[in-house]
């Protein structure tokens, strides 16, 4: 229990630390100084970039811990778990804190946008540009966060559209259409603006490319999705990381990646928070001794990624074996619990006791594209498709299956970049948007680049012939999309913008106790987060969400 408390605690202390941050235009440069300082101008703006990562935490959860990639393998205080399984809170800090640091953000950057008149130097566009990109940002990711997506109505309430310096005005919640649309326009004043590529750690003409394909693709835009993910990969500046190097995406340097268009930027030693145990990663692994190790990837992503165990996709997971020399067959049952069945091997075969005590062979047949797979009988006579592999450490019941996605960057345990934008996006908004239009031979092309980039092999390759039986293409696009997007904040926007339910129906302690939800219905309420009360008590007129 007391790494989750500790973890919530350190979030409050961020969120309190970054209102005093000295860098913040609003309480300490004035308009003379941002006007006639280039170098003030650059202070405050890199003073908003600061803001990011110390948001980063609780940013990414709210996003990325609702989706079924992930699986927590404890009860505990911290307001996490109500993210992961859907029981919804009004006091949440995670969404409290994402709430207002995405404001003060917002507010920061509006008063550079206020003070700093257009047109004065190609300097002062360019950072004037990337202010105007960052509140765009944030708008639509609080818009995704306590907003239902757009495709399920534009009139349904989205979040306040901040565009004022005034920390004293609240504006009560706009459209989810009128979010939209001022988010599209602030993207279109940065990209007339921004003249400078710095690298994929500050904002960028490509950066806001890039965020444009994805708002499209959420408004279901789909040829305007398809005209700005073209944009940004006929421009040559990034590349796909070849499959040799691709395990190793999150080890990079992100300004030394060529395949990222924008990251929060995390420095080796200064951004370690508590030498890295409060970093995003430590929650998915332990590393050298760092990190709680409590949350693995899930039942149902490690069904779809190892289809094909030539997929290099698979080393962003990392079982903590036991090493001690035995072996067994895993799976979830009914209940969605995880049973392991200890395994002979002799003369190359599995076998297992099965329950009347009688030695069984583990059979071997034929999976997704004549890949083998392995199944056991069950009582009743039934074959049940197995994981068959070395003994896993366990916590609670629940295997360590550790994601290292969000961890080792340049060598450092749990230091990590989170990823706003990379080129991979690119090519899945165009596939998904290509679908959706009947473009069915474009759409192909851009899933199997992707596909043949993770490693899969030639079996692997998707024509409308052999798709996985039951499955359309726009199915399996979106499965593409959860293996390469996997752990970095699209997975539930992707499944309810598209109308979708959310299985949940794999292991972990969301199923426990009273009140368990095994599916979540894109109609639910749940899927939207309450706005924090102490918003509302504060905020006249800011309306709650149901």
């Amino acid at each position: 229990m007391k790494p989750f408390i500790y973890i919530s605690f350190l979030s409050l202390l961020l969120m309190t630390a970054s209102c005093s941050l000295n860098k913040t235009p609003y309480d300490s440069l004035t308009p003379d100084g941002l006007n006639n300082s280039p170098g003030s101008l650059r202070s405050a703006t890199d003073g908003n970039y600061a803001r990011l990562k110390t948001m980063a935490l609780g940013w990414y959860r709210i996003q990325e811990f609702p989706g079924d990639n992930v699986s927590l393998s404890g009860v505990t205080t911290s307001h996490l778990i109500y993210l992961y399984n859907y029981q919804r809170i009004p006091t949440n800090s995670f969404a409290n804190s994402f709430w207002q640091n995405s404001y003060q953000v917002i507010v920061a950057a509006n008063k550079i946008i206020e003070t700093v008149p257009a047109g004065q130097s190609a300097t002062n566009d360019q950072l004037l540009g990337e202010n105007y990109y960052l509140r765009a940002l944030l708008h639509f990711s609080l818009c995704n966060v306590f907003g239902r997506p757009y495709s399920h109505g534009t009139q349904n309430l989205g979040v306040p559209v901040k565009i004022d310096a005034d920390p004293n005005n609240h504006p009560i919640r706009s459209s989810v259409g009128d979010v939209y649309k001022q988010v599209v326009a602030d993207l279109n004043k940065a990209i007339g603006l921004m003249n400078t590529y710095k690298g994929s750690v500050y904002a960028s003409k490509e950066a806001a490319w890039a965020l444009l394909s994805r708002i499209y693709l959420y408004m279901e835009d789909n040829q305007k999705a398809i005209e700005y993910a073209d944009k940004v990969i006929s421009s040559g500046r990034y590349t796909l990381l070849p499959t040799a190097d691709l395990a190793n995406y999150p080890v990079f340097k992100p300004e030394d990646n060529k395949e990222t268009i924008f990251a929060v930027k995390f420095i080796p030693d200064q951004d370690l928070a508590d030498n890295g145990w409060s970093n995003i990663g430590s929650i998915y692994s332990t590393i050298s001794g760092v990190g709680y190790g409590e949350m693995y990837a899930s039942q149902s992503f490690l069904e779809l990624v190892q289809r094909y165990p030539q997929d290099v996709r698979n080393r962003f997971i990392s079982p903590l074996y036991l090493n001690n020399g035995k072996e067994w067959a895993i799976y979830s049952n009914s209940a969605s619990q995880y049973v392991k069945v200890p395994l002979l091997k002799e003369n190359g075969l599995y076998y297992y006791t099965d329950q009347n005590n009688q030695k069984q062979a583990v059979e071997k047949e034929s999976g997704v594209s004549g890949l083998p797979v392995y199944s056991i009988k069950l009582a009743n006579n039934s074959k049940k498709v197995v994981r068959v592999e070395p003994e896993v450490d366990m916590r609670n019941g629940y295997p360590k299956y550790f994601i290292i996605k969000c961890s080792r960057q340049e060598g450092q345990s749990q230091l990590w970049s989170p990823i706003i934008s990379r080129l991979a996006e690119m090519y899945l908004n165009r596939a998904e948007a290509n679908a959706k239009l009947g473009f069915n031979d474009a759409a192909l092309a851009d899933l199997n680049l992707i596909r043949k980039r993770a490693g899969i092999p030639d079996q692997g390759v998707y024509t409308l012939q052999n798709l996985p039986s039951g499955q359309s293409l726009l199915d399996v696009v979106l499965d593409e999309r959860r293996l390469e997007l996997a752990w970095e904040g699209h997975r539930k926007f992707d499944i309810f913008r598209n109308k979708r339910n959310l299985d949940h129906n794999f292991p972990g302690v969301h199923l426990t106790g009273n009140g368990a939800i095994r599916d979540v219905s894109w109609q639910s309420n749940a899927i939207v987060e309450y706005i924090p009360e102490s918003q509302i008590l504060v905020h006249k007129g800011l309306q709650q969400n149901p």
